[in-house]
């Protein structure tokens, strides 16, 4: 009786160890797989980066193509494809967002609040139906953070407000760097910085412009805030009528969309991006990494504004 409970307690316990055995050799190979495979993807990205500056370089050179974003991106895709086949590259516009920094202008050798552009980003607001008592308070938060005096905006709070409150995370008296920045603020709601988050950005400068070529059903409410004449008909025929290689000049827009002159902003409109975002998708074994870097077209040297640093 005892040599069959010993024989049966030693193959269950021979099975419990092969299995055991099988679950830690499929554990080492399927990290050994995520190590190799993430390894890859840290070469890939290696390889990539050193080809940017082409890839920017070659944005640049032909930037009259990204009048249509959609046909530079598939461009973009053709060239890369044939270096690192598994690599997807996608073109987000950042000219046809409303620039939080241009809330601010030099002055000397300060920035001090841009009145103008506070009335446009009121407009912003009202579109987007922000409680318009909030409408002040938080331009005036926006001013104070952004601007270089140390006097505060009536309705705002100058840097010791920033720099005390340990809930916030912001440096005053400087631009920007990601649109992020703004929620540190801590007087939108949830909600209501959701309404606005999409369409607003900031750049490297103050200034503000809309890409009239990228204008769509997701950025128009940007468009009709710094043209406060134009119509939803305007912005209609503007869409329908823009040629597939997009408007080339404020005359071409006016004749070919045949909205009247006097109901949009020349001074504010641009007719290819400054500025892109790139993102990057690598395909490797199955596995998805993305990255992402914010550049600029404006000169042909320190292009880069921003660049993800994680997979």
């Amino acid at each position: 009786m005892k040599k069959g409970f010993v024989l049966i307690s030693t193959l269950a316990l021979i099975v419990i160890l092969s299995f055991l055995v099988l679950i830690i050799s499929r554990t080492i190979y399927t990290d050994t797989l995520k190590t190799n495979i993430f390894a890859n993807s840290i070469e890939k990205r290696i390889e990539l980066i050193n080809t940017e500056k082409l890839l920017i370089d070659t944005l640049i050179t032909n930037s009259d193509r990204l009048r249509n974003v959609k046909l530079g991106e598939g461009e973009l895709n053709f060239i890369i494809n044939s270096r690192i086949p598994d690599l997807r590259v996608e073109l987000t516009d950042f000219s046809t967002c409303f620039n939080l920094n241009s809330l601010v202008k030099p002055f000397r050798n300060i920035y001090v609040k841009n009145d103008l552009h506070g009335e446009l980003f009121k407009n912003f607001l009202k579109i987007n139906e922000i409680d318009r008592n909030k409408h002040r308070e938080f331009l005036d938060l926006l001013y104070d953070s952004l601007d270089s005096d140390k006097l505060p905006e009536p309705f705002g709070a100058e840097d010791l407000f920033y720099v005390a409150n340990d809930n916030l995370s912001l440096s005053p008296d400087q631009l920007y760097i990601h649109k992020s920045q703004i929620k540190n603020l801590s007087f939108l709601s949830d909600n209501e910085l959701l309404q606005i988050y999409s369409n607003i950005c900031t750049l490297p400068n103050t200034d503000l412009s809309f890409n009239i070529n990228g204008l769509n059903e997701n950025n128009y409410l940007v468009l009709l805030s710094i043209s406060p004449n134009l119509s939803l008909n305007d912005i209609e025929k503007i869409i329908i009528n823009r040629p597939p290689k997009g408007y080339v000049n404020y005359q071409s827009l006016i004749e070919l969309s045949g909205i009247n002159a006097d109901r949009i902003n020349e001074s504010l409109l641009i007719y290819k991006p400054e500025y892109l975002q790139i993102d990057y998708t690598f395909d490797l074994e199955g596995q998805f990494f993305h990255f992402y870097s914010v550049i600029s077209l404006k000169t042909r040297n320190n292009n880069i504004i921003h660049r993800s640093t994680s997979l």
